[in-house]
């Protein structure tokens, strides 16, 4: 059973881009999606590209987080760069159908704030 969790998590870190850094670990993986799911619970939770980039050019603040096995990867190669210049921090998880589930969504996602 354990192989079993141990595989997956292999597989999903293989199909990760290669931009995607910083990458979180498995344990900051579980801490990042329990904060994604606490802040969609309390409905301040921003969903997708184009939400994500309109909130960071308005100058609201939060923890970004991506999906790093985004396909096609210039889907969010600006983002990063959105969120350095406007000091925010981010970090990459390797999966966006975990980072959906976080969200309380079941459409895969690829970046939240």
């Amino acid at each position: 059973m354990a192989n079993d969790a141990e595989t997956e998590t292999k597989k999903k870190i293989i199909t990760v881009s290669p931009i995607a850094r910083p990458l979180a670990g498995k344990k900051l993986c579980k801490k990042t999606f329990k904060l994604v799911r606490r802040a969609s619970e309390a409905k301040c939770l921003l969903r997708g590209v184009k939400e994500v980039v309109k909130a960071i050019k308005r100058g609201k603040k939060g923890l970004c987080v991506i999906a790093g096995n985004i396909s096609p990867i210039d889907v969010i190669t600006h983002v990063p760069i959105l969120c350095e210049e406007a000091e925010i921090p981010y970090i990459y998880v390797p999966s966006k159908e975990d980072l959906a589930g976080a969200g309380a969504t079941k459409r895969p996602t690829c970046c939240v704030l």
